[in-house]
């Protein structure tokens, strides 16, 4: 999250302190938005974490439970 503080303070001239209350707020807004179970991939992008294997991990879960609840 630090990452996109300093980005926003650069662009806007905003402290660090008002980017970071900034980011909060449009984290907390877009979290509010989801559904209970993609929330985490907002924390986890906005900490700078690659969300490639992640959401790789999910999606085979997913079809994993699909194909047998399935029988295919």
């Amino acid at each position: 999250m630090n990452e996109l503080i300093q980005s926003l303070q650069q662009k806007t001239g905003m402290t660090n302190e008002q980017a970071g209350e900034a980011v909060s707020h449009v984290l907390d807004y877009i979290k509010g938005k989801l559904p209970e179970s993609l929330r985490g991939f907002v924390d986890s992008a906005a900490s700078g974490t690659d969300l490639t294997e992640e959401i790789k991990s999910k999606a085979e879960n997913l079809l994993s439970s699909l194909t047998s609840k399935f029988n295919f």
